[in-house]
């Protein structure tokens, strides 16, 4: 009988070290709203003057739906475009705090429609999002 309570407590000690994964990330919902930006190549004297005047870069809303453990970390990890020069355009674009994404003012990328695929990730989990962002630069 001491026997199987000993076997009973070393498997109890062995199951207690276990080391679970810290934190959770839930990504049921994630998306940005609104999911697509037109990036005018000739700026719109109106529409644009305040980011002609500042060189402000172009601004995506941040994304939605994202619920985990601190930090999240967002990285863009694939751009594809059947139109475009995926490659050129994902040289440019960068990803800030909460999935924001941001293109400059002054770059010549070509006409085209640019789908971005977005990995977040925290400590012990990471997904991606596939085709979650469209640029369509004009």
């Amino acid at each position: 009988m001491k026997k199987y309570f000993v076997l009973i407590g070393l498997i109890l000690v062995w199951w207690g070290c276990h080391n679970p994964t810290p934190g959770y990330l839930e990504m049921g919902n994630a998306q940005y709203v609104p999911d697509t930006m037109i990036i005018r190549k000739e700026l719109d004297p109106l529409k644009d003057a305040y980011r002609k005047m500042n060189n402000a870069p172009w601004v995506s809303p941040k994304c939605q739906g994202v619920d985990g453990t601190a930090p999240l970390l967002f990285e863009i990890v694939d751009v594809t475009s059947v139109d475009g020069d995926a490659a050129m355009f994902k040289s440019f674009l960068k990803i800030r705090g909460g999935g924001r994404m941001e293109f400059p003012l002054k770059v010549s990328v070509p006409v085209g429609h640019y789908l971005v695929s977005v990995r977040v990730s925290n400590e012990g989990y990471s997904e991606v999002i596939p085709d979650v962002f469209t640029f369509i630069v004009e």
